[in-house]
């Protein structure tokens, strides 16, 4: 915080691009405020701002305004004023992802890697989940499978106690049954396992995915891509989407706001709960740059949150079933239906499942 009260320079380069910052001021204001106890006990406008990033991405001194209001979420939970009753639903939610009705590791003989498909991507579009986790088999044959949640929603939310515990927990539980890598469908795992993955190696799947012939023909067409602002500054991972729908025959056009500037979709941080008009403005901006271009994302989270306005589909979903998607008959599930299918999965796993270790996050840690 100190940094950006004495490095920001007030530039505004920041501010044009954030509704968030254009209300409350420059970065180096609300760090200077807040150093000298302005807002302590005030407005907790720190919950209304996205973490996407993009401030980082477009500063020029390279200061991450972001970090600064992710350390105050932190400071107010510690100090009691961080809970709030608009985050009753995601806290609820991840505590769901992490429960024995839902969790499931698999690891079969010999396994040193996992894919890890996170909270939203099973439950959603548990059909693709299947294909992808085959698909990956016919390169890794010891792959297992860990269907848990990461807790980057009470990382995003400050509550440093609760993330510490349950994350690391689960990287225990990988480190005990030999998993060296994980391979993730989400950015924000990505992100997760990189900063705190205690010498566990990440990969996203886009970017070790057998492309060419272990995927179906994909007519040509154009797309834009969105690139998910958990990794921003990902350029693997940003580098693997697009060469697999380039070696399927597909055109992309980039938008003006991409990789490392790309624009949040509008879910980023769970700002939605507090500023939902922060959130629309996120979205609407992507869909404006995307005009009428196919949207493709590699997020399920991002591509929940601008199907809502624009034709946007998962990267998995368009290599896997792509005659459906391009004919609009491609169904995602949602709410409440998504616990349904996650926990069908689960079942169909474990019968999957032949030689190797399985259970709940509760029985591996136990």
């Amino acid at each position: 915080m100190d940094h950006i009260a004495d490095d920001c320079v007030s530039c505004g380069i920041c501010v044009k691009e954030c509704s968030f910052l254009q209300e409350y001021g420059s970065p180096k204001d609300l760090a200077e405020n807040w150093r000298s106890g302005q807002n302590q006990g005030g407005k907790l406008f720190p919950f209304e701002c996205s973490l996407c990033g993009l401030c980082l991405g477009v500063c020029p001194k390279k200061l991450d305004p972001s970090a600064m209001f992710l350390t105050m979420r932190r400071e107010l939970m510690a100090g009691g004023q961080g809970i709030l009753r608009q985050h009753k639903t995601i806290r609820s939610y991840e505590k769901r992802g992490s429960s024995p009705l839902f969790s499931f590791y698999y690891f079969p003989e010999g396994c040193t890697t996992v894919l890890f498909p996170g909270c939203a991507f099973p439950g959603t579009r548990p059909d693709t989940l299947l294909h992808l986790y085959q698909h990956l088999q016919s390169s890794i044959p010891n792959l297992g499978i860990v269907m848990d949640c990461c807790t980057k929603p009470s990382h995003d939310l400050g509550d440093s106690a609760h993330f510490t515990k349950m994350f690391s927990q689960l990287c225990r539980i990988l480190d005990s049954n030999s998993v060296t890598r994980v391979l993730v469908t989400c950015p924000n795992c990505h992100r997760i396992f990189k900063e705190y993955g205690q010498g566990i190696g990440v990969e996203s799947v886009y970017e070790v995915m057998p492309g060419g012939d272990g995927l179906p023909v994909t007519t040509e067409t154009e797309v834009t891509v969105h690139d998910p602002c958990g990794v921003r500054f990902a350029s693997s991972v940003q580098d693997g989407a697009r060469e697999l729908l380039q070696q399927q025959g597909v055109r992309i056009r980039e938008m003006e706001h991409n990789r490392q500037k790309t624009f949040c979709c509008g879910e980023g941080g769970a700002a939605g709960f507090i500023r939902p008009d922060f959130a629309k403005s996120w979205t609407d901006k992507r869909v404006r740059e995307a005009k009428s271009n196919l949207i493709i994302s590699y997020c399920a989270g991002c591509t929940q949150f601008l199907g809502e306005a624009a034709n946007c589909h998962h990267l998995l979903d368009f290599l896997f079933f792509s005659q459906r998607v391009m004919e609009g008959r491609h169904k995602v599930s949602r709410a409440p239906f998504t616990y349904w299918n996650r926990f069908r999965l689960k079942q169909k796993l474990r019968k999957m499942c032949c030689a190797g270790r399985c259970g709940t996050r509760n029985q591996m840690a136990g």
